[in-house]
């Protein structure tokens, strides 16, 4: 492998995830040697190298297996000191992000996993590109370290299952300069029944809808053990962000969603009612001033608002999702708007159609042609540019509070191909998981318009 100054822990990581050994061959040039008018007699003094890795460099054999290693002990005096050197102890070893965790005790992952009937070792992803194996064990694990409940698990595991997909290319996800990360959407009953928000503050912090915060942390925990997503290290995230915490997690608000209009789940091809969740990368959240739809100029300045915001010249539009079955990105609308739109004969396609219309950008304001991945190609490049192949490239998902005035663009990362949706398997024993819940955290919040 020939790479850069910085990405050699990446390029371990990606043979660790192809099988091989972290030892390959790498030749390493400096980071500098890449701008212009630089010193390029690095080539010449790396040559023999380079020749040796390619002619020359033979792997050791290894026995292939999962590895699972002995539990850990951690003593202290009381309760307290031994939470404190549990944290201590992950945080040196780089399996958590930085904040508390909650110490991961066998009896924790127990009651953990009676939220599936899954056999605890049975193996629902390879974690690139690191290559880590996730078990259901390892996943609630790491459930239990985010303060997860077993009601979670069955989300969390199909959000696994689902950011696997080919058609998320989270080995890129993972590793890439660009600061991206999951969003996990779901549909279906049992959203509610887990406490996720949908409503006001749907994308987070809520102590009236916990679930979201803890599994959007376990997966983080998981890109980052099992990933080895670890900032400089496995993942060259330029800048990072709060969002990359517990990444975003929130439920569809079905109840808003006008009877005319599909939920985000049944344009994945699910039936109506249908439990599963829909996963993407995107790297930033911007708030929309607007969402008013009083009249039908009302609704035309919210749209043209929302246009605006989504045609920018972001080159992550025209690589991996540029395809057919690709998003530029997923607008959450609240369901104020929505209905608003709805009863002025607005459907989610008309919708979609304007707003892809008017956010294509004039090839002016690309900036000068020149060869970079961010700018469009010659094979694709149209004046004006649109954000996506189609308006299908604009997914519409009905979240947020009940009044309108503010939207959410979700944008694009590098380097989801499409959506992807996981149906998400519920234990026999859902509804005692439920009522202890209940007794413990007390009734469901219950959506107020």
């Amino acid at each position: 492998m020939v790479t850069r100054e910085g990405f050699s822990n990446v390029v371990t990581n990606a043979f660790a995830g192809e099988q091989f050994i972290p030892e390959a061959s790498q030749v390493v040039y400096p980071t500098d040697m890449f701008l212009p008018l630089s010193d390029l007699s690095p080539i010449e003094k790396n040559l023999e190298a380079l020749i040796a890795g390619l002619t020359e460099w033979k792997p050791t054999l290894r026995e292939p297996g999962v590895l699972s290693p002995p539990p850990l002990t951690v003593e202290g005096n009381d309760y307290e000191e031994i939470f404190l050197n549990t944290n201590r102890l992950f945080l040196r070893n780089m399996w958590t992000e930085g904040l508390p965790i909650v110490p991961p005790t066998r009896e924790k992952v127990e009651w953990i996993l009676t939220g599936t009937d899954l056999p605890a070792d049975k193996i629902i992803a390879r974690i690139l590109p690191r290559g880590g194996i996730a078990t259901v064990e390892i996943v609630a694990i790491n459930l239990a370290m985010a303060g997860g409940r077993p009601e979670y698990l069955g989300v969390l595991l199909a959000a696994v299952e689902a950011v696997n997909s080919p058609k998320i290319e989270h080995q890129r996800m993972n590793s890439t300069t660009c600061s991206v990360y999951p969003v996990m959407m779901i549909n279906g009953p049992m959203a509610q029944q887990i406490r996720l928000g949908s409503g006001y503050g749907c994308l987070g912090p809520d102590p009236l809808h916990p679930a979201g915060a803890s599994i959007g942390r376990a997966l983080r925990f998981l890109l980052q053990g099992a990933g080895g997503a670890v900032p400089e290290i496995g993942t060259m995230a330029i800048h990072g962000g709060p969002a990359r915490y517990t990444n975003i997690v929130f439920a569809e608000d079905e109840g808003g969603i006008p009877s005319s209009w599909k939920s985000l789940g049944e344009e994945q091809g699910f039936s109506p009612g249908s439990n599963l969740v829909t996963v993407y990368a995107v790297s930033s959240t911007a708030n929309i001033p607007g969402g008013e739809v009083g009249d039908e100029v009302s609704a035309l300045a919210t749209l043209n608002r929302a246009a605006g915001y989504i045609g920018t010249p972001n080159g992550n539009y025209w690589v991996q999702p540029f395809n057919s079955e690709g998003a530029a990105g997923i607008l959450l609308l609240p369901r104020g708007t929505v209905q608003g739109l709805s009863n002025l004969g607005w459907s989610k396609e008309k919708v979609k159609q304007y707003l892809w219309e008017n956010s294509k950008i004039p090839v002016s304001k690309l900036g000068p042609a020149f060869p970079a991945w961010w700018i469009p190609g010659k094979r694709i490049l149209e004046d004006p540019m649109p954000v996506s192949r189609t308006h299908n490239g604009i997914k519409i998902v009905v979240a947020g509070g009940g009044q309108s005035g503010h939207m959410m663009w979700l944008q694009v990362g590098c380097c989801p191909e499409q959506l992807s949706s996981v149906e998400i398997r519920l234990p026999q024993n859902w509804g005692e998981l439920l009522k202890r819940a209940e007794k413990e955290l007390g009734p469901i919040p219950v959506l107020k318009n």
